[in-house]
């Protein structure tokens, strides 16, 4: 039957609203600079080493949707081929939709902030790499400038710490808990990722050579060996070069937290097809860049199923009497790593998750003169 004008007429409206909902495939590209791929082109094995994380992030999400929550064969056949890829990375990153193709029709655009973040670590190692940049901190601002003019895609620069892998839903923890030998690598090139940062902080090219040489040792000989226990921040291992760009190191521990979220929410049965790809976008938009005025951070839930690790990373600010303040809170101060992997002693208190200008009555203990922690700032 042909269809008239007047039907077709009547369809264009339904058409256009189902468009303008429809997840936009429009790509961004880094800032141009002459420093791209500065990285790449001088410590070529260093770079590559990142492929194979990138490969196995994706890799389990595709195969927890092709195989279900459950896929304990395939995930350890998996392993295998992760631990292939650690011996003999590919030679370039490939993106999400590559790796992951039926993963990323769901969760399109997640997939395209992970991407997006992994740009920005790419352009930060290119900028500490090139001796030809003098000004690091100039260069790199304005490179995360650029990688949060594209709002949609890029995560917060709050440091949330653990706060959304953990507190996020009931799916948190499900994937360590099933699957702890892959989740031990992932944490591991979590670690890897900060460590290369403060390698490349060093100033003279030939120790700098030298540093990153000896953490893929490490990485490859130790670490991997005996994966860290908790999610590692950015702050703890490259101390260096978050108090330089302490928004870029909170945007990429909120990108590591956010694996960590899909991971859980692709290993928990309980979520059909559907609910697992709107808690991801959920997920994703709470810990974006355009929600970190609005949305606050859940505290940390301490039950029997969702316990924290002995150890675990609290958000990296206190107040007198032990209490442990929002990030953003006007009143708050940093407190270094060393200090938030130690226990807190005493019962746990409740962490109050108001919004900042809801906290005037809190009373805190304010900085005396040389009690500044050396290598971190507050939150931005």
């Amino acid at each position: 039957m042909r269809r008239t004008p007047a039907v077709l007429a009547a369809l264009l409206p339904a058409v256009l609203v189902a468009c303008a909902h429809a997840p936009q495939r429009n790509e961004a590209y880094k800032l141009p600079a002459a420093y791209n791929f500065a990285f790449y082109d001088t410590y070529p094995e260093a770079a590559r080493s990142f492929y194979a994380a990138h490969f196995a992030h994706f890799g389990v999400y595709e195969t927890l949707l092709d195989h279900g929550e459950n896929a304990t064969a395939e995930m350890t056949g998996f392993h295998r081929r992760i631990l292939d890829l650690v011996e003999g990375p590919p030679v370039f990153e490939p993106p999400a939709e590559i790796i992951a193709p039926e993963w990323s029709k769901i969760a399109f655009e997640t997939g395209r902030s992970m991407d997006w973040t992994h740009m920005l670590h790419s352009q930060l190692y290119d900028i500490l790499t090139d001796d030809a940049v003098v000004d690091k901190k100039a260069a790199g601002e304005r490179a995360i400038a650029h990688y949060l003019s594209n709002g949609h895609s890029a995560f917060s620069t709050r440091g949330y710490g653990h706060r959304w892998m953990e507190g996020g839903g009931a799916w948190a923890g499900v994937f360590r808990r099933k699957y702890p030998e892959i989740n031990g690598v992932l944490w591991a090139y979590h670690w890897h990722h900060a460590a290369v940062y403060e390698a490349l902080m060093e100033p003279d090219p030939a120790r700098r050579a030298a540093g990153l040489h000896r953490v893929i040792a490490v990485f490859e000989d130790s670490v991997l060996a005996s994966p860290p226990e908790v999610m590692p921040l950015t702050g703890e291992i490259a101390p260096r070069f978050a108090a330089l760009f302490p928004a870029a190191a909170h945007i990429f521990d909120n990108l590591h937290m956010m694996h960590d979220v899909v991971n859980d929410v692709m290993a928990d049965e309980r979520l059909t097809r559907d609910e697992k790809a709107a808690e991801i976008e959920r997920m994703r938009r709470n810990m974006g860049y355009l929600a970190q005025e609005v949305v606050v951070a859940p505290g940390m839930p301490m039950g029997e199923e969702h316990a924290m690790s002995e150890g675990s990373m609290r958000v990296p600010t206190r107040s007198r009497g032990r209490g442990w303040l929002p990030q953003g809170h006007p009143d708050a101060r940093a407190a270094s790593m060393e200090e938030l992997a130690r226990p807190m002693g005493g019962p746990e208190r409740p962490i109050d998750v108001r919004p900042p200008h809801a906290h005037p009555e809190v009373p805190v203990e304010r900085e005396e003169e040389g009690d500044v922690h050396e290598g971190h700032q507050g939150p931005r």
